[in-house]
């Protein structure tokens, strides 16, 4: 039963990826097959007035379990904001608590951020792009697989609209240095007032690692 659950939900989703399934739960099944495709976007490339109007965009990439894109959206809810994750039990509990608070604001896409920020989003057609506590990459081996390097910044600065910002969050004193170096007009800033204190912000201060809260100005 369970694992025909599984396989239904994964019919329902964008695979350009390999994504990181992690162990999912009856109760995590149950929030796919009966969530889900209430907040689904449509395969893109998207345009989003045909979707949302007029409405503001703003892009996630990697909400984890929403926390973040919950508290955006509620704050915000004349906004659209498209959260992106790669791991399914974090969007099992951002869609079951997305439903049980009622937002209809709040779209979501099980797949690689990057991936579909180049493929999907059109240009100049996002307010902002979030990237709460990305992976660091702490060995410096693998600090070319970070979020922020110079050509998905790039990336990113063709996806905003001309006065877009990019808001991001590190615990990595190092990797947050990295972000100001290679994201243009940037600075510390503080937590957004709608930003609740997330799980991995958590993991942080338990370890006494100073949180940069970072905007970047296109």
């Amino acid at each position: 039963m369970l694992e025909n659950a599984r396989l239904k939900v994964e019919h329902g989703v964008i695979r350009t990826f390999h994504a990181r399934r992690g162990r999912v739960t009856k109760n995590q099944i149950y929030a796919l097959e009966n969530y889900f495709s209430q907040f689904e976007l449509p395969e893109g490339p998207w345009d989003f007035k045909e979707l949302f109007g007029t409405k503001n965009i703003y892009f996630e990439i990697g909400c984890g379990s929403g926390e973040s894109t919950i508290g955006f959206a509620k704050a915000n809810p004349d906004s659209i904001i498209i959260a992106i994750e790669v791991h399914r039990p974090s969007i099992s509990h951002l869609v079951e608590n997305a439903h049980n608070e009622g937002l209809t604001n709040i779209r979501v896409a099980y797949s690689d951020g990057v991936q579909v920020l180049r493929d999907w989003v059109s240009d100049k057609s996002l307010s902002s792009i979030f990237a709460f506590f990305p992976d660091p990459w702490p060995k410096k081996r693998h600090n070319k697989r970070r979020l922020f390097r110079s050509e998905i910044v790039e990336l990113m600065l063709k996806k905003l609209k001309p006065d877009g910002q990019i808001i991001a969050a590190t615990d990595w004193a190092e990797y947050g240095k990295q972000m100001l170096e290679v994201l243009p007009n940037s600075k510390l800033s503080i937590r957004p007032s709608w930003r609740p204190i997330t799980k991995y912000e958590r993991k942080g201060l338990a370890a006494q690692r100073e949180i940069m809260e970072i905007i970047s100005q296109n």
